[in-house]
Order: structure tokens, then C-alpha cells, then sequence
């Protein structure tokens, strides 16, 4: 699975639900930018690394990954190589 990681315009921390999600390790802090765009819309982003195997994985089945969500509704989302914030890919 891939992992979130830190980034600098993160201004939020998302943390586990709950204490026993935290100690067992299934679920990590997730560092998140939350933001307002020039129509005002309002954003969460996050930034996301694949390991080497998830990458070769990746290259091996096209290009294709799933993404899960929690709920009964998919929210709208956005996945990119592009960073938002006009920075390099890095």
C-alpha cells in the first residue's frame, strides 16, 4: 500500500481514530494541505509514495491501482503526478 508523506505546505495532521487503530499499527498519521482555491472552493490534498515493488507492480499490470474509500458515497477526488502547489515532483 502506499504510504502518505509529509509535506511542506501540509497544515494538518490526520491521526487514527482511535487509540487501538494507532497501536496496531493499521492505521498512520496522514499530513494533509488544506486549502481554498481562487473560486473558493475548498481542498484536502496529500502526497503519496509507492515502494519500489508497488511501482514495478504498477509498470507490470498498465498502470492500474485501486483506490479504497471508507463510506457509502465516493467522494470527488484527484489523483496526479502534477503538485498542486507548482513545486517539482520530488
Amino acid at each position: 500500500m502506499a504510504i502518505g508523506v509529509p509535506f511542506p505546505e501540509s497544515n494538518r495532521v490526520l491521526t487514527a481514530p482511535s487509540p487501538e487503530d494507532a497501536a496496531a499499527d493499521t492505521v498512520y498519521d496522514l499530513h494533509v494541505a488544506v486549502w481554498k482555491d481562487l473560486d473558493g472552493q475548498m481542498h484536502v490534498t496529500s502526497k503519496w509514495q509507492f515502494s519500489a515493488a508497488e511501482l514495478a507492480a504498477l509498470q507490470a499490470n498498465g498502470g492500474v491501482f485501486w483506490f479504497h474509500c471508507w463510506g457509502e458515497n465516493h467522494p470527488p477526488i484527484s489523483i496526479e503526478t502534477v503538485d498542486a502547489f507548482g513545486r517539482d515532483r520530488t
